[in-house]
This record gives structure tokens, C-alpha cells and sequence, in this order.
């Protein structure tokens, strides 16, 4: 995650994220698993939508200046994408960013 300098630069980053994010998430919850990954499947996206949550808090934080709320924003946004990977390596899923 950037590290943003002012309010506006979160919301900037919230506004500009969530629907990329939110899109993805409807992929993954389209999926129709086996029976053997379905738990894992349901891991994942509990965990991606625990993450979508925490960054539209973050953008509605962000709008209220609210320094608290967008500090508490992140926390959770950062352990539901470390949940999210976890559970997307348990199946097997990898991927790479760069840039």
C-alpha cells in the first residue's frame, strides 16, 4: 500500500482501488471450486471481502479526516490481504506484481 501524505490521497487511493478490487472479488466468488477446494475457496473470499470492507472504511475514513479510523482501516485491509494470500497459496494460486 502507498504511503499516502494527506486525506485526499487516501480517499484518491480507496476511490481508485475498490472497484479494481470489488471486480476481482466477484470473479472469485463465481468460481464453482471441487468439492476438495471449496473450503479453501471460501477462505479466500472471506477474506477478500473482509479486505473490500476495510477499503471502503479506509475511503470513509479518509472523507472524515479521521485519523483513527483510517490507522484502524489499514491494520485490518493488511491481515485480510495476508489472510487473503494465505489462503490463495493453500490452493495452490500464486501470482507476481511488479512495478
Amino acid at each position: 500500500m502507498p504511503h499516502p501524505r494527506s486525506y485526499a490521497q487516501i480517499v484518491a487511493f480507496a476511490n481508485r482501488t475498490l472497484p479494481v478490487y470489488e471486480a476481482a472479488l466477484r470473479k472469485l466468488e463465481a468460481l464453482r471450486p471441487s468439492d476438495a477446494d471449496e473450503r479453501g475457496l471460501n477462505a479466500w473470499v472471506a477474506a477478500d471481502r473482509t479486505a473490500a470492507k476495510a477499503l471502503r472504511d479506509l475511503g470513509l475514513a479518509g472523507m472524515r479526516h479521521d485519523y483513527p479510523g483510517t490507522t484502524a482501516a489499514v491494520v485490518r485491509l493488511q491481515e485480510a490481504a495476508l489472510a487473503s494470500r494465505g489462503a490463495a497459496e493453500a490452493l495452490g494460486v500464486t501470482a507476481c506484481a511488479s512495478g
